[in-house]
């Protein structure tokens, strides 16, 4: 499958969410960005989408659709910024067909969508590894984007990738990043109709 069309219309929008204006690359690493109160971290929960995810608020979703080449599907996508430390956070989620999806092996689904994304924002990789979430397979990538340092995680659960993105400036991690990769968890009866779905 050539996933990093697939991951296209996420990278777009990643480029253009307002994170053009990012702080110039620091000369030397800067200590975690501590959130302001107002920006603290809430769980966010999509019964549609079949997740709850740690965001700092407020959040907003956006739903887009994208031609593939296993024809039109539709990124939804949630998104928090905060705009005073030049930091995006991103969860997205998109259904594909499912035949088309049990053609290519999900470790290769998962890896290559997290090249294309790097690809498709100009950026260059800096580590990479594979990981599972729930047992289902997963991919960690991280790269430099200019001024910007990219973290991404993707995961393929049945048919369905879900893809976690955070975008800051270089040397100025926020301090919640490792908390809202890690508070991403999936509804297990979502999980297990996705599941059947790749298997009928």
């Amino acid at each position: 499958m050539k996933n990093s069309r697939r991951v296209a219309s996420l990278a777009i929008l990643l480029s253009v969410g307002g994170l053009g204006a990012c702080a110039s690359r620091q000369t030397a690493p800067e200590p975690p960005v501590a959130p302001s109160a107002a920006a603290r971290a809430s769980v966010v929960q999509s019964t549609e989408g079949g997740f709850s995810v740690a965001l700092p608020g407020p959040v907003s979703e956006e739903r887009r659709s994208q031609l593939t080449d296993v024809g039109e599907v539709t990124l939804h996508t949630f998104i928090a910024e905060r705009k005073e430390s030049s930091t995006a956070y991103y969860v997205s989620y998109t259904d594909f067909p499912a035949s088309a999806v049990s053609q290519a092996k999900p470790g290769d689904v998962v890896s290559r969508a997290s090249m294309g994304a790097l690809e498709a924002l100009g950026a260059t990789g800096v580590s990479s590894r594979p990981l599972t979430l729930e047992g289902f397979p997963g991919w960690e990538v991280e790269g430099i984007s200019g001024p910007r340092r990219l973290k991404g995680r993707f995961y393929l659960v049945g048919p369905r990738l879900y893809q976690q993105l955070l975008l800051h400036p270089e040397g100025q991690p926020p301090a919640d990043a490792e908390a809202f990769f890690e508070s991403f968890r999936l509804d297990p009866q979502v999980a297990a109709m996705l599941s059947g779905a790749q298997r009928s």
